[in-house]
């Protein structure tokens, strides 16, 4: 009887060992371009890989920002020109790149505004020269293509004195239900998500630049393999 409580004890010390070793945190820093989708996903996640996951959430350019400064994390996930970056400079594990998620860019309004056909682009030249304010996040996934879109059109003198420019993530859309801006600019899948706001359109073909979601896994990272199984 002594050897089999021993042996017992043994095997439930083996058994606790190996659950406490699959229940650590995983830390990962995510895109609000991704956030929905990430929010719906993460039960799901956590019961597959065995571990849980805590995410913190803000505009890709912010992250890069906060990782070069030494924020620690097991997996980030954010535009592929960012990954690139880190990869090259050692802080993500070469290999471990992968695209998880596209999204098109898209204007959003206050639930229940007047709707205005914005998929050509003389329809969106004017939608935008009639906005009181347009607004979107600095820094954020869809800023380049929006002042590439204002130059295309020949508007960007005409924006800039009506154009808001927010420092916080998921600020606009705020912004945009409380009837401070008019139009805000972003993924599609961060828009639709926001109470009070909805979606105008997306951009015209033209000037759609699609934001790909795209993971890597820190080269430093304390559960590089709960990481993976996340990202898969």
């Amino acid at each position: 009887m002594r050897w089999i409580r021993t042996l017992f004890i043994a095997s439930l010390a083996g058994g606790l060992t190996c659950t406490f070793a699959q229940s650590g945190q995983i830390r990962v820093l995510c895109s609000n371009g991704i956030r929905a989708a990430i929010q719906q996903l993460l039960p799901a996640a956590e019961k597959a890989i065995g571990r849980k996951v805590v995410v913190e959430f803000s505009a890709s350019t912010l992250l890069k920002k906060e990782i070069d400064a030494g924020k620690p994390f097991d997996l980030v996930i954010v535009t592929p020109g960012i990954i690139d970056d880190l990869v090259k400079a050692g802080t993500l594990a070469r290999g471990s790149k992968t695209e998880i998620a596209s999204s098109d860019l898209a204007v959003g309004i206050k639930a229940g505004s007047a709707k205005a056909d914005v998929s050509t682009p003389g329809g969106m030249k004017r939608r935008l020269l009639v906005a009181k304010t347009v607004t979107w996040t600095d820094g954020g996934a869809s800023a380049p293509a929006v002042v590439a879109m204002f130059q295309a059109l020949g508007i960007a003198e005409q924006m800039k004195p009506k154009s808001v420019l927010q420092k916080t993530p998921g600020r606009p859309a705020e912004s945009i239900a409380q009837g401070e801006n008019e139009l805000m600019f972003a993924p599609v899948s961060e828009i639709q998500t926001v109470k009070g706001v909805e979606v105008l359109g997306k951009f015209p073909p033209e000037f759609q630049k699609p934001v790909v979601m795209t993971a890597g896994i820190a080269a430093h990272a304390k559960d590089a393999e709960g990481a993976s199984k996340l990202v898969a």
